[in-house]
């Protein structure tokens, strides 16, 4: 790869607005591969970039082909994810396999590296995870943040149960919350109830197999709740609605504080409150078995092929609720 090479990539400038810039490829960083990106997509965290601009390209959720590889790094010509978090590899959380927790983790790719919102980029070995032969691109993207943050997060929750989960709640049917639903039925949860204020999410819910949630005000009805919107009130609902004993799983990201309600109730109830943040290589394998089932299920019901030129519209498409999980091919429409 070398100068006669251009890469098209985009640019958050701030205020929604995106650029594109087409540049010869540059000298790849000392023991980092390079990619050709397949599908990258978006993720309702990229938001937060569309509004404040950001320093690097964007998007973290990314399939490719390695087109020049490193040592450590997967051949040339094999597809891989992209791992988000840019682990060390020397701690003790990563020499077991756990690097959504390493010790030293300060940057992402998408985030302080430049990610997939182009057609090429670079990444460093550890980040680089092959893609079996028999999963397309646009199923494989879904084993990052949305079948494989969803899978971690119902697995330390199981944790918690001595019986595993028997009935789960999911309270908010954005993309991850759709994720927690696909995953929990593949994992073979019997009772999967789901609710969202906005009926078209709610009715992918049921279309991916969950029960609507009819009762959001009786307290006690559920082992576990996913709470996946991140809002105020569908917090205090899942701590109202979640039975003692039982976890609440905190995944809605939000900038206001996670706050425990000060009420006899909650004084008295014992309850696990889980917080978990993407998922661990470990649990890579068991995570494409899970898509082999339910995969493309989810793809088939959420997702939207739009093309790298279409960005700006196809965020603005996704912040009006048109597209729930819109992605990014270079391949025909």
């Amino acid at each position: 790869m070398t100068e006669q090479v251009t890469n098209t990539s985009a640019h958050f400038e701030g205020e929604g607005v995106v650029s594109f810039t087409a540049e010869p490829l540059g000298e790849i960083r000392p023991g980092w591969a390079r990619i050709k990106v397949d599908v990258c997509a978006l993720c309702g965290s990229d938001k937060r970039l569309l509004a404040s601009g950001a320093a690097v390209v964007p998007g973290h959720e990314v399939i490719g082909t390695v087109v020049q590889s490193a040592e450590g790094a997967p051949a040339e010509g094999t597809r891989v994810l992209v791992y988000i978090p840019v682990s060390c590899g020397e701690c003790k959380a990563c020499l077991d396999q756990q690097n959504n927790r390493c010790y030293n983790l300060e940057s992402l790719m998408g985030w302080q590296y430049d990610g997939g919102f182009a057609e090429y980029m670079d990444a460093p070995p550890q980040c680089l995870i092959p893609v079996p032969d028999d999963i397309p691109a646009d199923v494989a993207v879904l084993a990052l943040d949305t079948f494989g943050t969803a899978a971690h997060a119902l697995r330390l929750g199981s944790r918690t149960q001595p019986g595993g989960i028997q009935n789960l709640l999911v309270v908010g049917c954005g993309p991850l919350g759709l994720g927690v639903v696909a995953v929990a039925l593949a994992m073979g949860i019997p009772r999967v109830s789901a609710w969202d204020p906005n009926s078209a999410r709610l009715a992918l819910a049921e279309k991916l197999g969950a029960t609507a949630a009819t009762d959001m005000e009786t307290i006690n009805q559920y082992q576990v709740v996913a709470e996946v919107s991140g809002a105020g009130p569908a917090r205090a609902s899942a701590q109202n609605l979640v039975e003692p004993g039982g976890a609440i799983l905190a995944l809605g990201e939000s900038n206001d504080p996670y706050v425990m309600p000060a009420t006899p109730r909650w004084r008295r109830t014992d309850c696990f409150t889980v917080r978990s943040f993407y998922f661990p290589k470990s649990e890579v394998n068991d995570n494409w078995d899970l898509l082999r089932s339910h995969g493309a299920h989810l793809r088939d019901t959420i997702m939207t092929p739009t093309r790298l030129s279409d960005l700006e519209e196809t965020f603005t498409r996704f912040l009006d609720g048109e597209y729930v999980k819109p992605y990014i091919t270079h391949e025909e429409i």
